[in-house]
């Protein structure tokens, strides 16, 4: 089973950091993943000032991943689509350069995991019963024997 939910959230200068992170006994029944589909520059953003966004992943308990998501500029860049996947229990945004705001809209994908075993000797047997040769080929035809 799958679900989805809205997530969003505001970087500016006075907060610019935003976490996304899954409960510990989350973790153990699901998966998780944060889609970003949009992320855009507020209309009081400062005219030709840059403004960066970066997603701290964590890959292990000692390295975490940083990288740059996203560099808006009012007067020029508004508004980006990225689209960008991240299959992580925890994705940390932060603003490190300009004063925003920045909106990072997205989804969250929740899928259980399934702990069903199933027998799939059955499933054997009926691709070995399809599984015929398929007729041989001369010249790049056909040839079909009656």
């Amino acid at each position: 089973m799958e679900t989805e939910s809205f997530y969003g959230v505001e970087l500016s200068d006075k907060d610019p950091l935003a976490q996304f992170e899954v409960d510990e006994t989350d973790k153990e029944v699901t998966v998780q993943q944060l889609i970003i589909k949009q992320i855009s520059l507020g209309a009081e953003a400062k005219n030709g000032e840059f403004n960066v966004v970066q997603a701290e992943v964590k890959i292990n308990e000692k390295e975490t991943l940083k990288i740059p998501v996203a560099v808006l500029k009012a007067g020029e860049t508004r508004v980006l689509r990225p689209n960008l996947e991240f299959p992580s229990d925890s994705v940390t945004f932060k603003l490190t350069q300009g004063s925003g705001p920045v909106y990072i809209c997205g989804k969250n994908v929740v899928s259980e995991i399934m702990n069903e075993e199933w027998n799939n000797d059955d499933d054997i047997e009926d691709d070995e019963e399809d599984d015929e040769p398929p007729p041989p080929q001369q010249n790049g035809k056909n040839i079909k024997k009656k």
